[in-house]
């Protein structure tokens, strides 16, 4: 059994990404839904301010540490996180083992057009996967409640939401909580780094650290966003 640690009262799991990527198979294969969060320093500092959030977290099945932030709030109390485990690798990882373990996969968010292409480049790479359905993140009511019928009707094990933070994981809660033997995760932007529209850091900025400046630097738009590192840095501090 992993270890689980406190960052700012939410709960991270210390695993691998092998570890990760066993734990979500064998919670296929286990009743109820399981929901898997991938959390950052964003995410932690809107956990603090929403309640709701931060129930989902305490109660999700994994929250695997996504950021560098998260590594470096962990060393700041003497805990050690093993690696990074991004929501991208993940969902490579996941697609790599879908169709050996026969896992069919929903694929929900993004822009028009960008799931069907992050889904088309993994498939390239490991090959074809059963695909349960894919949807964009743009849906009125009548087609969400199509969406959830189409999730179960689908015997869908793994389901993708990439619809931001924190509307994907209050999405989930809400919306899939009656699905059984069914991980869901969060995973934000995923769909568009694997469809090829946003590139990853280069891998020695990865294993510093510094996946989120070569972020900035691509998309200077989010520096309202990234203001959540300092504050999350400083109240690390400020707490420990």
């Amino acid at each position: 059994m992993s270890k689980r640690i406190s960052v700012l009262s939410v709960p991270i799991d210390c695993m691998t990404m092998k570890e990760t990527i066993s734990r979500i198979v064998n919670l296929t294969k286990e009743p109820g839904l399981h929901i898997v969060a991938t959390a950052n320093a964003e995410m932690v500092m809107l956990a603090i301010q929403n309640p709701v959030l931060h129930g989902i977290l305490n109660a999700a099945s994994l929250v695997v540490p996504d950021g560098a932030g998260i590594l470096w709030a962990a060393e700041r109390i003497g805990e050690k996180v093993p690696e990074r485990v991004t929501g991208v690798d993940i969902t490579k990882e996941l697609f790599g083992i879908a169709s050996i373990e026969n896992l069919p996969i929903y694929c929900l968010g993004a822009a028009p057009g960008v799931a069907e292409r992050a889904v088309k480049n993994l498939e390239s790479q490991f090959g074809s996967v059963p695909l349960a359905g894919i949807h964009d993140g743009f849906f009125d009511e009548s087609e969400e409640l199509r969406i959830i019928e189409e999730i179960k009707t689908s015997k869908a094990k793994l389901v993708f939401v990439a619809l931001g933070v924190p509307k994907q994981e209050q999405w989930i809660a809400e919306k899939l909580s009656s699905l059984d033997g069914v991980v869901a995760i969060g995973i934000g932007g995923t769909f568009d780094v694997l469809a090829g529209n946003i590139p990853r850091a280069p891998k020695w900025m990865q294993e510093n650290r510094l996946e989120w400046l070569y972020r900035l630097y691509l998309e200077p738009q989010r520096i309202g966003r990234m203001l959540a590192i300092p504050k999350f840095i400083w109240t690390v501090i400020k707490n420990k």
